[in-house]
């Protein structure tokens, strides 16, 4: 159990480097300096990547332990939908300047 919440304080971890990395990115594209964008998008781009798949190795692992337990604790349930949500908006959000 104490398995997800690690992944789910690394995907946290792992987002907010993305949302770092693109905002000093678009600092630097309104600067001009698009080599630097380009340097700091990529290392967004990634760190959203890592952020990616720890979220679909705890997916996979909820599911197994569903699997051999049932009747998982409602709170642990309630933290990884909340956790999950959170990990929709933010990945999406990250996406969009990405974009820009």
């Amino acid at each position: 159990m104490t398995k997800i919440k690690k992944y789910v304080d690394d995907i946290a971890e792992e987002l907010e480097g993305a949302k770092n990395y693109i905002e000093t990115a678009l600092d630097y594209k309104v600067a001009g300096d698009m080599n630097r964008y380009n340097k700091f998008k990529e290392m967004s781009v990634q760190e959203l990547g890592h952020a990616m798949a720890l979220h679909e190795f705890a997916a996979q692992d909820i599911q197994k332990l569903q699997s051999v337990y049932p009747e998982i604790p409602q709170g642990m349930m309630d933290k990884w939908e909340h956790s999950h949500k959170e990990y929709v908006e933010k990945a999406a959000w990250i996406k969009q300047m990405q974009a820009m």
